[in-house]
């Protein structure tokens, strides 16, 4: 960390200048490009831009909409949505701008979103400029599917959105799933739709929440970002994606121009986004840069910037600007409580499941149901019992421990069934999208060409090495295995060739799960001359799910040529998103023979890592043992291959598994059986709920106990089905329930 980010991270300064790029941006830099250096310009060469500005707009007891006012006016924003106006050549009354907000609530007046008052309070003041062609974009960051009214301009009504400001200024919300792309080639790198409402903006802002995340420590501007990578593609089917890569993909292609993080009052707590805390931190955060406004957010919440790995993949991809400004106190907030690092990691490893992660998001989160009732009835009997566990986890060490195993027994059973599915039934697994992480401006003409001479000395390694019974070669070097295999396909090269693209063959690979590619260069013809891929394959040998390894994901420079007789694929792995592997290079080749017929030639260098398991009890030291397993995962795999080619010249389907757009209820289910685990569990736990003594049990463990003759809870459901809930306006006392600062003081202005 910089010396003088340090300083201010303690509260000891409150303007920091990083005039020239530190250490940690050439390692950056290097990360971005692993095959060349940072920079082959000297500093004096390229022209120093003004540093970019984050604010921290921090009054404690001030009044929400001034301070607003005055972080967008200390950040330059007048100035930014100025020049981009200029240089789109419209006129201030028909630039388009659109904001969008947090609209990750769950009950209105909860801290879990942007608060309305302010987003208005910002339309008015671009009004009052003669900026008038203004949008609230709606799109939510977490799946929702299986609660009730959360259809677009449902929730922005429900939640405090009034279609007008405080001075009557009427503004459109733009439904972010619709004025989607046509959906692209299922290969094509552009994984993530994005509405042409976000992405033909001439001013996009970014008007995130203050507020920690259940797995992901924290979501402010990044990760707001994930509402625009549209939850269903242009043919209104349902879509699975990955947080931190829609986000960095957006960063990207459609970056916002302006951010700000409403932390006037945040939502904080050790539950994250599925039971946020209220906590008046009277601040506002600005900057054009969103990784660097979420940077100073961080540093205020007290958190590592890192923790979130939505802002761990864009902060090691893209990075903070090269020279920035930070002006204001990075302290962080008193009494802010984060997400403990066992429930975030727990949280994370129940999310990523395929079978009951879709379910069980709906069984932890703490919801309005006179709002946004749940629309399966074993879920949201479930809920009943899990969801208030989430609202006293910051109180009581029972109801810590309780969240921490039910975590773990999701996460277990999970496990179980994708090992189950790996080893014995493929086409029940859920095919993966993954667009590109790196960047493809990094890499010259060269470091693709540069691929098949780096592979020569190892193939000339295997040039006199005995073959096995099936013509397989196969040796380590340097604790990879480097491995060889050629087969005769009775058919003609030229009616191969057509119909098997050699640009594809790594996707025409056994156990090859999904991915994307991007060309980079063609030739006269059209044809693909160099391209970059991310592929995902299940864990190799497959048996190795059963040790906890992981899906192979890699990312690769690919070069192609092609002969009259011969067409060659190269590639070589540049990075590991998961650091699955440390090598996996190689190339395909379709030969032509003396008779005409077709010879697919197959090699690779490969080195995936290895469970902990056989980290610690190496393998290596028995080769008796390990020789055979090494034989036989190649032999699978080549063979494997070798039908998939098959296939896709014969036109049937190769491919494993189903596509992530297919069997999504709009409940969010995904399967038969982790519906039946749902009810087997729903049906238990209702039968629990009518015995007394299991009930105060219960109570007990989730420190909730009542007192004699009371009611349960506030908006809760007591052991014999009755709703319990507060009077509107009222606390559970009957006292008046305080609005938040900027409804109040937009209720003032009207």
């Amino acid at each position: 960390m910089h010396p003088a980010l340090w300083r201010g991270w303690s509260g000891r300064s409150l303007l920091f200048t990083i005039g020239t790029m530190t250490d940690n941006d050439n390692a950056r830099s290097a990360r971005r490009a692993p095959s060349r250096t940072a920079s082959t310009q000297t500093t004096e060469r390229i022209p120093r831009r003004a540093p970019v500005k984050v604010v921290i707009a921090q009054q404690p007891g001030g009044e929400p909409l001034a301070l607003l006012e005055q972080a967008l006016q200390s950040a330059g924003f007048w100035q930014h949505i100025a020049r981009a106006q200029r240089a789109s050549g419209e006129t201030r009354r028909g630039l388009r701008i659109v904001i969008k907000p947090d609209l990750d609530f769950f009950a209105a007046h909860a801290p879990g979103g942007t608060e309305p008052a302010l987003v208005e309070h910002l339309i008015d003041l671009l009004h009052d400029r003669e900026y008038r062609n203004v949008a609230v974009a709606e799109g939510r960051n977490e799946p929702d599917g299986w609660l009730h009214n959360r259809d677009p301009m449902v929730v922005p009504e429900l939640v405090g959105y009034q279609f007008h400001t405080a001075k009557g200024r009427v503004y459109e919300i733009a439904d972010l799933c619709s004025g989607l792309p046509e959906a692209g080639a299922s290969n094509g790198s552009a994984s993530c739709p994005i509405s042409t409402h976000w992405s033909e903006a001439a001013f996009r802002i970014n008007f995130a929440k203050n507020r920690t995340h259940e797995d992901c420590v924290f979501a402010l501007c990044v990760h707001n970002l994930a509402g625009i990578a549209a939850g269903t593609d242009a043919n209104a089917r349902s879509r699975l994606r990955t947080t931190p890569d829609a986000c960095l993909e957006i960063l990207r292609r459609a970056p916002p121009h302006f951010n700000i993080i409403d932390a006037f009052d945040s939502g904080h707590g050790g539950a994250g986004h599925r039971a946020p805390r209220a906590l008046a931190t009277h601040t506002f955060i600005a900057s054009p840069d969103a990784l660097l406004a979420d940077w100073a957010g961080a540093a205020k919440m007290g958190a590592d910037p890192y923790a979130s790995p939505v802002n761990a993949a864009a902060l090691r991809n893209i990075g903070l600007p090269a020279r920035y400004e930070v002006i204001g106190d990075l302290a962080p907030y008193p009494l802010w409580r984060n997400v403990h690092p066992l429930i975030a990691h727990l949280a994370r490893l129940r999310n990523a499941s395929d079978a009951l992660g879709p379910i069980a998001a709906a069984w932890f989160q703490d919801v309005d149901r006179e709002r946004f009732a749940l629309r399966d009835f074993y879920n949201d009997r479930i809920n009943a019992m899990v969801a208030p566990l989430m609202t006293r986890i910051d109180d009581n060490p029972r109801t810590f421990w309780i969240v921490v195993l039910v975590n773990y027994a999701i996460a277990r059973i999970d496990a179980a069934l994708a090992a189950q599915n790996t080893l014995f039934s493929k086409g029940r697994l859920r095919r993966r999208v993954a667009p590109l992480t790196l960047d493809p401006a990094h890499y010259a003409p060269a470091d693709y060409d540069a691929i098949a001479t780096y592979l020569a000395p190892y193939q000339q390694l295997l040039e006199r090495f005995p073959a096995n019974r099936l013509g397989l070669r196969w040796r380590h070097v340097d604790g990879a295995i480097v491995f060889s295999g050629a087969h005769v396909f009775p058919i003609d090269f030229e009616r191969f060739t057509r119909t098997v693209d050699i640009a594809r063959a790594i996707q025409y690979m056994n156990d090859y799960i999904g991915g994307s590619t991007l060309a980079v260069q063609h030739d006269r013809r059209g044809r693909i001359v160099h391209q970059v891929e991310r592929n995902l394959y299940l864990q190799q040998p497959n048996w190795m799910v059963l040790f906890g390894g992981a899906l192979i994901d890699v990312e690769k420079l690919e070069a192609i040529r092609y002969g009259k007789d011969r067409q060659t694929l190269y590639w070589r792995t540049v990075r590991s998103a998961n650091d699955s592997a440390r090598h996996d290079d190689g190339s395909v080749s379709f030969i032509r023979t003396g008779t005409g017929q077709t010879t697919v030639e197959i090699f690779a260098r490969q080195q995936f890592s290895l469970p902990l398991f056989f980290q610690v009890f190496d393998v290596d030291m028995l080769p008796g043992v390990r020789d055979p397993i090494v034989e036989r995962a190649y032999t699978t795999f080549f063979t494997g291959t070798l039908a998939n080619l098959q296939a896709a010249y014969e036109g049937r389907a190769f491919r494993i598994g189903h596509d992530p757009v297919e069997h999504v209820d709009a409940a969010g289910a995904t399967g038969d059986l982790p519906r039946y685990l749902a009810t087997a569990a729903a049906a238990i736990a209702e039968l629990l709920r009518h015995r007394g003594d299991v009930a105060d049990f219960s109570q007990w463990l989730a420190g909730n106990a009542p007192t004699a003759g009371g009611p349960a809870n506030a908006s809760q459901t007591d052991q014999h089905g009755f709703r319990h809930f507060e009077a509107p306006g009222k606390g559970a006392d009957g006292s008046k329930r305080p609005t938040s600062p900027a409804a109040r003081g937009r209720d003032a202005a009207i």
